[in-house]
């Protein structure tokens, strides 16, 4: 009698060696985000003006439109991108309800949180764990190519409005928006099937055809003009006019991304401030800057937790 030898867990060794670079690149991104952050708000230290800045509440209670049409947007296309991946339809509501309750889960440190949650409820929706958790990385995919596309062209088309750094990268940016439509459009077109094995078995995928669904980047897309307008929005509330403000809208799209990559800073806080600051000190001046940045946090916060207590009532059904 032949004893067969069991196949290796291709999926354990792939999530092993990720785990392995996780802990030896998490202690120096720390360490480089600390830096950029104390760097950032040095410079609006230094740059400090005195006075008052007086916040318009109106403004700042349109702005928390914007963010609560982008939390559904977002929630949507994550369940239409959980459905191509499992290869049945997803049920919409508890769907939608499973990714609010995701990205309250996004304000830990590392951003663990948001693929345990949606794990945890993915058998709700007739859907593998794993499935769930791997359905992150693609979302994320889509979700960095076209927050950095709609961002940089953004900034590209208000590179005259834009003052120093702004102007710089505004002149750069139809490269970056260039290498990332080929990445999205690699995500669109490229058959799983071509993927490695070690791959498909890890993300346990299912079915055949692209992963990125046709639809997915142009939901994205929606979703960043929501932070644009959220952005032009707070500027508004602190008192800039309309050209500042557009100038900067932009750049409430790159930012959230920059703090959404530093996983080791729970929702980006810190980070997204930082990037913000460095481009809002000087079209807005430093005082009315730090109050667009404290506004715009709290706005974030409360409409995360509004939607999360409205759409929970769905996860039962």
């Amino acid at each position: 009698m032949t004893l067969e030898r069991e196949p290796p867990d291709r999926a354990a060794e792939l999530r092993t060696g990720a785990d392995r670079v996780k802990r030896v690149l998490r202690p120096l991104l720390a360490v480089v985000a600390f830096a950029f952050v104390v760097w950032a708000f040095r410079d609006l230290a230094l740059r400090w003006e005195s006075g008052r800045v007086h916040i318009d509440w109106f403004w700042v209670a349109c702005s928390l439109v914007p963010l609560a049409v982008g939390g559904v947007v977002l929630a949507y296309s994550w369940t239409g991108l959980l459905s191509r991946m499992a290869g049945r339809p997803v049920p919409l509501g508890p769907g939608l309800a499973l990714h609010t309750e995701s990205q309250m889960a996004r304000y830990l440190p590392g951003k663990v949180g948001i693929p345990m949650v949606r794990m945890a409820g993915a058998k709700s929706l007739g859907v593998a764990p794993a499935t769930a958790g791997s359905s992150v990385l693609v979302e994320l995919m889509s979700f960095v190519a076209v927050g950095g596309l709609v961002g940089s062209a953004l900034l590209a088309w208000q590179s005259k409005l834009l003052p120093g750094l702004l102007q710089s990268f505004g002149r750069v940016a139809p490269i970056a928006v260039v290498a990332l439509s080929l990445l999205l459009l690699a995500l669109m077109v490229l058959d799983r099937q071509r993927y490695p094995g070690r791959v498909l078995r890890a993300m346990a995928l299912e079915g055949e055809g692209p992963l990125v669904p046709v639809g997915l980047p142009f939901l994205h897309v929606l979703y960043w003009l929501t932070w644009a307008a959220h952005g032009y929005l707070v500027a508004r509330a602190v008192g800039s006019g309309v050209e500042p403000a557009l100038a900067g809208s932009g750049l409430f799209v790159v930012a959230p991304i920059i703090g959404f990559l530093a996983l080791v800073a729970p929702a980006g806080a810190g980070v997204r401030e930082a990037v913000l600051s460095m481009g809002l000190v000087p079209a807005l001046g430093a005082a009315p800057a730090l109050g667009a940045l404290i506004v715009s946090r709290g706005a974030t916060l409360i409409a995360d937790v509004v939607l999360w207590v409205v759409l929970r009532p769905l996860r039962a059904r």
